[in-house]
Formats: structure tokens, sequence, C-alpha cells
């Protein structure tokens, strides 16, 4: 449940208690005061979310409260009918009852707040955005403002839908190329409800199977240097990157039931704005060539075959995602797989493979 990426996915509350009436066209400025101005004020609310992507339409049962308490239980499609999600703001549960699964696990201490998602998502847009008015709209018989949200040098859009009273995003589209990719709505919402605190706890069903992730710790972030006394493979760098590129992050993390691979994400330093410098990282995974070990999984998408590097078969995975296309190059030189993954050009990728 990562800047603009997750926060687009699950959108919560903001704000009913400073309601005030402003004109219809607003310039820029106002609309960021506003949003401002209204920030977490509203303190809890219920209602359906109904999210589309792909295609595919999900509706769940939603409740929010301050600080933070979630509740979410979908309704369709029928393959996830019963699923449910809750957080008390300190820790989570999921609950698959056709597995009658739950997994549980406790929130950092560093990621627990007071702020909503939804207060965190509007500062995002006006962190990242060029925002403009769009106009008006109603969304769930509600009178809104509509804006529309542009990432500099993106082919992308959101269209916002904020509630004229309390400036509560209650409508959002995600546009790639003029086409949309995804929506979220809230409908029949009620806001500031009282709600008590039990439906953000859980209680575990009779026989079922708990699992909890807290044991599972993420990987830690080290050195070229200390990450190769860690794996068996001679790791290989790119000679080439693009202008501004370096390394992020480097990882040792298993990629098979028996092997352990490296994770060397490299990010443009040199991009001023954090949406388009996070989307546009390129990440490579080495592990150690076994030709009868289980290879890493191959995405769906759209694939070629190319050559690269002295003469190595690559096959090359175009997908289309909610952020635009995401190009997956896979290939071996008998010593190591490889995989390198980023939204920048396939030439440029062909380009840092053929360094490798």
């Amino acid at each position: 449940m990562k800047a603009i990426n997750v926060l687009l996915i699950t959108i919560i509350g903001i704000s009913l208690l400073m309601a005030g009436c402003v004109d219809d066209e607003l310039t820029s400025e106002q609309i960021e005061q506003q949003i401002m101005m209204h920030q977490d004020s509203v303190q809890s609310f219920t209602c359906n979310m109904v999210m589309t992507s792909n295609n595919e339409t999900m509706v769940m049962d939603y409740a929010y409260k301050q600080p933070n308490m979630i509740r979410m239980e979908y309704t369709e499609p029928s393959e996830v009918a019963g699923q449910v999600m809750v957080s008390n703001g300190t820790h989570i549960w999921m609950y698959d009852p056709s597995e009658n699964l739950v997994k549980t696990e406790s929130i950092p201490a560093y990621a627990q707040t007071n702020r909503s998602r939804d207060a965190l998502f509007l500062k995002d847009l006006l962190d990242t955005c060029a925002i403009v008015s769009n106009g008006t709209g109603r969304v769930s018989g509600r009178q809104c403002h509509r804006i529309t949200a542009t990432p500099e040098g993106m082919p992308m859009s959101v269209e916002v839908w904020l509630d004229k009273w309390n400036w509560m995003p209650l409508k959002i589209e995600t546009y790639q190329n003029g086409e949309l990719m995804m929506s979220m709505e809230y409908q029949d919402i009620e806001f500031n409800v009282d709600i008590p605190n039990s439906t953000f706890e859980f209680e575990i069903p009779e026989g079922a199977t708990v699992e909890s992730t807290d044991e599972t710790a993420t990987p830690a972030t080290m050195t070229i240097e200390e990450a190769q006394a860690e794996v068996s493979f001679d790791i290989k760098e790119p000679v080439y990157l693009p202008s501004g590129y370096e390394v992020d992050s480097v990882m040792v993390t298993p990629v098979s039931a028996s092997e352990d691979g490296v994770v060397l994400v490299y990010g443009n330093a040199t991009d001023e704005n954090m949406l388009a410098a996070q989307l546009t990282m390129v990440q490579l995974v080495e592990s150690a060539y076994n030709e009868s070990a289980e290879t890493m999984p191959m995405p769906e998408g759209d694939n070629e075959t190319i050559t690269v590097g002295d003469g190595y078969d690559c096959t090359v995975t175009t997908m289309e995602t909610a952020f635009g296309k995401t190009v997956v190059l896979q290939w071996n030189d008998g010593t190591r797989d490889y995989m390198l993954a980023s939204s920048l050009d396939q030439e440029e990728l062909i380009d840092i493979a053929n360094s490798i």
C-alpha cells in the first residue's frame, strides 16, 4: 500500500468544518489556498468506493476516521467479494475468506500519521503538478470544483472533482496521452458520521491462518562492494546511463528459492520534479545464471526478441500501465541473468543494456 501511484489507488478523506463559498472560476493560487485551508477537516466518512482500471471495476464499502483509521470490504466483483482490509492506524489486517487467511503487519512509527491520504495526495499534486481550474460538476449529487493536474514533462494528467464545501476529492480520473487509464469515485458518501473505534479492529475468524509480515524485513540498501560480498557472481554495472542518472539504491534479495540476486536502482538526481524522477527510475536485477534453475517470471505485455551486448538474445516486453509504458528487457550472458526495467524509451534501455 508510494508517491502519487499508491495515493491514486487508495484515496481517503479531507475537510468539511471550514466550508465556505468560493467563486466557480478560480485561479491556481486560489485553488491551492482552498485545498490547504480545508485539509483534513473531515473527521470521518462512509461511502461506496468504485474503482475502474483496465476495464475492470471494483466496488468497496469504505469507512474512514481520523487519525487514519480505515475499513474497506470488497463487494464486487464476485472473485474478491468479502475480502477485507482494516487499519487502526498502527496495524493493518488483510483477510481473504476464500482461503480463510489473515495477513497482518504493524505500521512503522515513521509511517504513522494524523494526516489523511487524501490530504497527502492533494499535497503531492500541488508539489509536482501544474494545477488549473476546469469548471464545475456533480459527483454523487454534490456540487464540485473540477481541476486538472499535469505533471511537468509527463504525458499524463489527473482530473479531480473537489467537493465545493469541504474540498475533499470525490472523483479522480487519470489520463495517459488523452486516454482514460484509471478512475476512482466516492458514491453515497456521508461526512462526519459517528463510527465506533471497534470498526477499525479486526477479529480473527475461527480457524483462520494468520501470517505476519513483520518478520519479513525489507532488504537493506548497501554499497556495490557490500552487495558483492554477499553474492556468488560478479556484479556488472552499466557503463552508459542517461545524463543525470546515478545509483539510488543497492539491495541483495532472493530471486529464486535457492539464489540471491542484486537489485540496482538508478535515478535522475538532477530532476527536481519528484514524481517524474520516481516514474523514470531504472531498475537492474542481476542473479547467477543457472540453465536448470527457475528463471525470473516473464511480465505480461507485447514481446519481441532483439540482440544486446555480444550477441545475447534479449526479450523486450512493453506494458501499458496507469502511468504510461514500462519497458522490460530480459537476457543472460551465460554467467548472469539480467532484468532491466524503466519507463524510459526502449532505445535508451537498449543503450544501457549494451553497455553492461
